[in-house]
C-alpha cells in the first residue's frame, strides 16, 4: 500500500521535502506521495508548487483522524523559535505511530546505526556506523554524522553541515548551512550553531556561537 503523507508546515524546508519525496516516488519507485500541505498562511490558501493546502496546522489531525493510511511529518521549524514550534507540534496531539519517516534512497544509512521515528534524511546524506539518532530530527542535504556519535531528538541540520566521530548531541539544537563539529565534541540542549561555523569544544544548554573557531555570541 502506498504511504500518503501530509506535511506540517509550507515554507522553505516544507516544501524541499515534498519535492524530494516526489523524487524519490519518480526516480526511485519509492510508494510514498505526499497528499499536501497543514498550513495557517493564507497566502498559500491556492495551493504550493503543485500540492493544494488542506487544512491549517491545528485542524490536521481532526481532518485525518480515522484514515489510518495517512501519516504526518512536521516541518514548522525555525531557529530562532524552536523550542516554541517543538510545543506546537506536541499541542497537536498526534500519537507517534502516525508520524512518517523519510529517507531519501540516496542516503548512506550504516548497518549498525540506531534510527529512531519521525526523521527527516533528505538526498545524499550519510550516516555512519554506531550512529545513535532519536526522533523528530530533520537532516537537510549533503550532510554528514560521524561514527559512534549520539544524536538526540529534535536537532534540525542544515545543509553541508558535517558532524564528526564520537560525539554527543543533546535535543532541541540547530545546526546551520556548512557547520562543523569536531569529533569528540558534546553539545547540550537548545543551542543555536551559526552558519559556517567551526565548532571545538563543548557547549552547554541554550547558547548561540558563531564562527571559525566557534565562540558563543554575547549579545
Amino acid at each position: 500500500m502506498r504511504d500518503k503523507v501530509v506535511i506540517i508546515g509550507g515554507k522553505g524546508t516544507a516544501v524541499v521535502i515534498a519535492e524530494q519525496i516526489y523524487d524519490a516516488h519518480i526516480r526511485y519507485n519509492m510508494d510514498v506521495e505526499v497528499l499536501g500541505f497543514a498550513f495557517d498562511d493564507p497566502a498559500y490558501v491556492g495551493g504550493i508548487n503543485g500540492w493544494p493546502v488542506l487544512c491549517g496546522t491545528r485542524e490536521v489531525y481532526d481532518k485525518f483522524k480515522k484514515d489510518n493510511s495517512v501519516k504526518f511529518i512536521y516541518s514548522l521549524y525555525r531557529s530562532d523559535i524552536l523550542k516554541e514550534r517543538i510545543e506546537l507540534r506536541d499541542s497537536l496531539q498526534i500519537p507517534i505511530e502516525r508520524y512518517y519517516s523519510f529517507i531519501h534512497p540516496s542516503v548512506y544509512v550504516a548497518k549498525s546505526a540506531r534510527i529512531g521515528v519521525a526523521n527527516v534524511i533528505l538526498a545524499n546524506c550519510a550516516i555512519n556506523c554506531n550512529v545513535v539518532m532519536g526522533d523528530f530530527n530533520t537532516m537537510n542535504t549533503n550532510s554528514l554524522i560521524g561514527h559512534d556519535t549520539v544524536i538526540g531528538s529534535n536537532n534540525f541540520i542544515a545543509a553541508h553541515t558535517c558532524i564528526g566521530s564520537g560525539l554527543k548531541i543533546g535535543n532541541g539544537n540547530f545546526t546551520g548551512l556548512n557547520s562543523s563539529l569536531r569529533n569528540l565534541v558534546q553539545v547540550g540542549d537548545f543551542n543555536l550553531i551559526g552558519m559556517a561555523s567551526n565548532v571545538v569544544k563543548n557547549i552547554g544548554n541554550n547558547t548561540k556561537v558563531v564562527g571559525n573557531p566557534a565562540k558563543e555570541l554575547i549579545k
